[in-house]
């Protein structure tokens, strides 16, 4: 039985994450976690929910006369320096001045940072056993490639995903990318820009981590879209 279907599931998360979770029973979990993405997907939401957040309930102001009285019951008038002296009072302003600065400066990199392409639907690959589709995009240059998926889908800890271009005239397939999970912006291959059009397809397929060993699709093709560039 998958944990992902365990009722359990949220206890075995607390179990983990307080390491009272311990042994076998440990492993297996970890086990799932890289294995099935809806455990993963569980274990961070409940990180996320145990992790402390800074409250503004910790931030707390003396009243000025509460400074006073504290520079009064330790006599701190005599430590003052003239105002010559306070090299301190320099190197602050100098501090901020350079703080501002950089600000400043990162600004205007921000605001000349090129915009993210403009990217435009160009196939949709699904599977006749009901895995989540997944909707390939194009940047308008080709120089980018986008996949979403209807869900999160991850490969196991011991395979990868490929994509494949399946080119109009039947000839052998050609690998686009290796991806350890279906949502993913990668650079077309420059082999292959121009190549993208209507007619060719996209296939994924399960192959062991790192990628086809032959350079041609050896496991099972789970998803295929042809593509309409138009």
């Amino acid at each position: 039985m998958k944990l992902a279907a365990s009722p359990h599931l949220d206890a075995l998360c607390g179990n983990y994450l307080l390491g009272t979770l311990r042994g076998a029973a440990r492993a297996r979990f970890e086990r799932a976690c890289a294995d099935e993405p809806v455990v993963a997907l569980r274990l961070q939401h409940w990180q996320n929910l145990f992790t402390p957040q800074p409250s503004e309930a910790f931030r707390m102001q003396p009243a000025p006369r509460t400074w006073q009285r504290i520079a009064h019951d330790l006599e701190l008038r005599r430590y003052r320096q003239p105002w010559f002296a306070r090299v301190g009072l320099w190197r602050g302003w100098a501090l901020t001045a350079t703080a501002v600065l950089t600000v400043w400066l990162g600004a205007s990199l921000v605001d000349r940072a090129p915009a993210p392409p403009a990217m435009h639907p160009i196939a949709t690959l699904a599977s006749a056993a009901g895995a989540a589709p997944v909707v390939a995009s194009l940047s308008g240059d080709g120089r980018w490639l986008q996949l979403a998926p209807a869900r999160p889908v991850m490969a196991a800890s011991t395979q990868s995903y490929e994509l494949w271009l399946l080119p109009p005239d039947g000839s052998a397939p050609v690998s686009v990318a290796v991806l350890g999970e279906l949502a993913a912006q990668l650079q077309v291959p420059d082999a292959l820009r121009g190549r993208l059009q209507t007619g060719a397809k996209l296939a994924v397929s399960v192959e062991p981590a790192g990628g086809s060993p032959t350079g041609a699709p050896t496991g099972p093709v789970i998803l295929v879209g042809a593509i309409n560039a138009g």
